[in-house]
């Protein structure tokens, strides 16, 4: 069984990175893939054996960042209509056989299964709320001061134009509820609730694949333990923090590897002691299978990395959207959570020497590990995605 697939997704490494091992997978299966995306991606698209169907984005994840000139929802929207109408004027008249859709591309991933009537895939590379949990409700739980207001008059006006605009809670990001197949890049395990999901929801775990345009890297020659220390893509803008984690390591026993992304110049946190080692990007996997700890914001991409490596975490968290998956590393006593206010380079050395050393952490991190390793990763998404597209097309 061969298909043409519609990729949809929105303009952040964080959202990228976990779909390339499923693209390639489903490429080497003979599907033929469009992968909407912007020019900035569109090599490692094309690597993974995609077509690109390249867009102009409006506003870059990574850009929202200490922007209070647009809200996330509103920044989300204008983004999702920027995809919509590139896909129409490549399309026109001819359709692809399905969709697959980012979590945060599923306004314009909706509308064109409305329109076109075609079976749709949700990608998911975070934690999914369904009737019994709620993401969007842990967040206003754990963060009371909070808001998220979708802009509706907006989105109102534009399913008015295709005449669905009866249907608008389908298209809000608090009020939306899982109607798909959702392929979550995320262990089961690490899903609040994980038990109350049903059939529709395949927890793959991490999609790693090969990476090969991050950093290579090589563990140190002196034998000292390796700590990973990573804001993640999007919120990674802290040159504070970053040189807080210098300065917890400086003449420690141990071996830091930073990586900043491209929130600021590697450059602004030299001079570097000889036992830290700054990158924009490197193959996180590769530095945590050699890591007694990993120092991360929280993010599921970050998390789901450490669990696969089996590598106790110490959160800190950047904003409220990790609050959640922060919670849950606690809940699974897999590391430790560490607030960012007047955070202290004593503090987060203590850290990390506290869950590296702690024997109930490594046997829950363990269990994890094997728990991830069993998910199936994408292979198993693929064989998930051809047996729906059986089903929706007998």
């Amino acid at each position: 069984m061969t298909t043409r697939a519609l990729i949809i997704d929105i303009p952040s490494n964080g959202h990228l990175f976990p779909k390339l091992a499923l693209v390639a997978e489903l490429a080497r299966r003979g599907h033929h893939i469009t992968y909407v995306t912007i020019e900035e991606f569109a090599d490692k698209v094309r690597a993974a054996g995609a077509e690109v169907l390249a867009y102009e984005s409006v506003k870059p994840l990574e850009s929202l960042a200490g922007d209070s000139s647009i809200t996330p929802t509103e920044a989300f929207f204008r983004e999702n209509v920027a995809i919509l109408k590139a896909v129409e004027a490549h399309y026109g008249d001819e359709r692809p056989d399905f969709i697959a859709y980012d979590e945060a591309a599923f306004q314009a991933g909706r509308v064109l299964r409305a329109v076109w009537g075609l079976p749709a895939v949700h990608l998911a590379p975070s934690v999914v709320s369904n009737e019994h949990y709620s993401y969007f409700g842990r967040i206003f739980a754990l963060a009371p001061d909070f808001a998220l207001t979708d802009p509706v008059e907006e989105i109102t006006d534009l399913l008015a134009e295709y005449g669905i605009a009866d249907r608008i809670g389908e298209f809000l990001w608090t009020k939306r509820e899982p109607d798909e197949l959702t392929v979550v890049f995320v262990p089961k395990e690490f899903q609040p609730a994980h038990e109350t999901f049903d059939e529709r929801f395949v927890f793959i775990g991490p999609s790693l694949g090969d990476r090969g345009f991050l950093d290579d890297w090589q563990p140190p020659a002196d034998g000292l333990p390796t700590v990973l220390v990573s804001l993640g893509t999007v919120n990674n803008q802290h040159l504070g923090f970053f040189r807080t984690a210098v300065e917890a390591f400086r003449d420690q026993p141990l071996h830091a590897v930073i990586s900043v992304g491209n929130g600021l110049d590697p450059e602004q946190l030299a001079p570097l002691p000889p036992n830290v080692e700054v990158h924009r990007w490197v193959r996180h996997v590769k530095v945590l299978e050699h890591a007694a700890a990993f120092v991360t914001h929280g993010g599921t991409g970050s998390l789901s990395e450490a669990l696969h490596t089996g590598t106790p975490v110490v959160v800190v968290p950047q904003g409220v959207d990790v609050l959640p998956y922060a919670e849950r590393v606690t809940q699974l006593g897999i590391g430790t959570v560490v607030g960012p206010e007047n955070l202290k380079a004593t503090d987060l050395r203590e850290a990390v020497l506290a869950v590296s050393r702690d024997e109930d952490v490594a046997r829950r991190v363990e269990e994890l590990r094997k728990h991830t390793h069993e998910s199936g990763g994408p292979a198993r998404a693929a064989d998930e995605i051809e047996n729906y597209l059986k089903r929706e097309n007998p």
